[in-house]
């Protein structure tokens, strides 16, 4: 089962070193969201592949025809909040809030309920039951948000709320905890490691943002040198790395997975 994803957020977009910079200065950066996620778009036209398009809100108010034509090109689209805070770093009534602006913001744009949803650095936990009941009251039925080292859990999973049950979509690390199937980790590993990890796992989350097949990323103050360096690492090498890996198995959005009546949840949570 491989699952194809991509968060749509722009270059300078980061859930890290919040306490030096307010999120309200990301609209006097120059963008490089559309021309990146429309290079994504001709590649998943051309493997004729549908995937599932986790939005920031921010990105739906100030691109509503970005998100319009990856919506009228038979993707999915899901949430991956409005300000791309860390989730376990803010309140869980701060939490809702940005949930609800979110996923207003993207209904506008489609027209239709948003269902799914990713915290931004897949930074939620299963302890955080909290953030999960709030996700149920609001309509989400799916989530991708944890990140599991392979062994304990290896495929998606149910977890259990008040309101509805929510299906679990994790990413699952190596033993050792390294995420291969996305970002700059897929850039970083070489090909023969890379083929390596995706044989031996059968379920298997990708997850990809726009910077990450963007040769010209620029380089930021706002970062440290080693993210400067890791935002332009084999980002012009990503996409002629990633085709074969999509041409091997069949992929699905998460949404076709939800519709799977084969498909086998465990109740771990």
């Amino acid at each position: 089962m491989n699952i194809l994803t991509f968060d749509i957020e722009d270059w300078f977009h980061t859930h890290k070193d919040r306490q030096y910079y307010s999120g309200h200065i990301w609209k006097e950066l120059p963008s490089r969201i559309e021309y990146n996620t429309d290079r994504i778009l001709s590649m998943l036209e051309e493997l004729d592949i549908k995937a599932t398009f986790f939005v920031l809100g921010w990105v739906a108010e100030h691109h509503p025809k970005l998100v319009k034509r990856i919506y009228n090109k038979g993707h999915e689209i899901a949430a991956h909040s409005y300000w791309h805070h860390n989730a376990t770093l803010i309140k869980p009534e701060d939490f809702q809030k940005d949930l609800i602006r979110c996923v207003a913001r993207l209904g506008d744009v489609t027209g239709e309920p948003v269902k799914i949803y990713r915290a931004p650095g897949f930074s939620l936990r299963i302890k955080n039951q909290w953030a999960f009941e709030i996700l149920a009251s609001n309509g989400i039925i799916a989530d991708s948000s944890v990140q599991i080292r392979k062994g304990k859990i290896n495929s998606p999973f149910i977890i259990k709320t008040e309101e509805q049950e929510i299906v679990e979509f994790p990413l699952i690390t190596t033993s050792f905890g390294l995420p291969y199937t996305g970002g700059g980790y897929f850039r970083a590993i070489p090909p023969k490691l890379i083929s390596h990890f995706f044989n031996n796992d059968n379920y298997k989350l990708l997850y990809f943002h726009p910077r990450d097949v963007d040769k010209d990323n620029p380089y930021s103050n706002l970062f440290s040198l080693f993210r400067n360096w890791l935002n332009k690492l084999n980002t012009g090498k990503c996409i002629d790395k990633l085709v074969p890996i999509l041409k091997q198995k069949p992929v699905y959005t998460i949404g076709q997975v939800l519709k799977d009546k084969q498909l086998i949840l465990t109740d771990n949570a």
